[in-house]
């Protein structure tokens, strides 16, 4: 399927709820930036750290953001406290990274680095008659979280390397069980699969594939360059061959989690 071509970029204001990856019930205190790839057409990762095109805070008390306390993931038999950030002044048509990171001082958070994050004109909603913006839920991990994964197959995080996790999703963006991921600068170990488990996906040392929850992840990563990220799997229309589901360059970051969701190709990607 065609990615189709890159469109005028819009300056829209973004919103969405902060969720939490693994444990915790209330994403307060997360700092939620954006920023923009420096070379989408000649791809190596980089971006402007110290530039974010906005940041957002959620806070510590109920009464200062909305909060979405439908979700029931995390075991939260009353519903988890997902809270909402806005940032404006965020362009559409451009590939984005969204960083997450602890506000509190505490070291209750990790560090995320959400790549592949992009907002076609087309995706834009206008909420209660205002202007016409853009929606994600970007994820917080509690600091403790990464080396928790680590551990479940035998290893520890590396402070001076990046952990590496993601999902496999079709051009119409439903996960795909069945897909092998890549990377062209290997990780400590091999690289891990998912359970079906949605409720609790643990990595699964003997799984060779994504299971239907799409999910994949490598741990220790070399920090400072370029990672090609790539999910092949079978050709429906081709018995025997493999069709390409996504690419993307990526970096690690020291004691921090690099995540991206593959969607088949972008605009810039043609």
């Amino acid at each position: 399927m065609s990615p189709g071509s890159l469109a005028t970029p819009q300056m829209v204001t973004l919103t969405g709820y902060v969720r939490i990856f693994s444990s915790g019930t209330d994403s307060a205190g997360v700092k939620v930036q954006v920023f923009t790839e420096n070379n989408p057409k000649t791809p190596d990762g980089s971006f402007d750290a110290t530039n974010p095109l906005g940041s957002y805070t959620t806070s510590m008390t109920d009464a200062s953001d909305p909060i979405d306390t439908t979700w029931d993931t995390h075991g939260c038999p009353n519903g988890c406290s997902y809270r909402q950030y806005t940032i404006p002044n965020v362009p559409t048509e451009t590939p984005l990274v969204i960083r997450t990171s602890d506000a509190t001082g505490s070291g209750m958070w990790g560090t995320i680095y959400e790549y592949n994050v992009y907002f076609p004109n087309a995706s834009l909603t206008a909420a209660d008659g205002g202007a016409p913006g853009a929606t994600y839920d970007a994820t917080a991990v509690a600091a403790d979280d990464p080396g928790v994964v680590a551990g479940s197959v035998g290893q520890a995080p590396d402070a001076t390397r990046g952990m590496l996790a993601g999902e496999v999703h079709d051009c119409g963006d439903v996960r795909l069980a069945g897909a092998t991921v890549g990377t062209t600068v290997p990780p400590q170990g091999p690289l891990y699969y998912s359970t079906s488990d949605e409720g609790n996906p643990l990595l699964d040392q003997t799984a060779r594939v994504t299971s239907e929850l799409s999910l994949f992840a490598g741990i220790n990563l070399p920090t400072g360059q370029p990672i090609r990220v790539t999910a092949i799997g079978d050709d429906p229309a081709a018995s025997g061959k493999f069709l390409m589901l996504g690419t993307y360059v990526v970096q690690m970051y020291p004691g921090a989690l690099t995540t991206l969701s593959l969607r088949g190709r972008r605009p810039w990607q043609l």
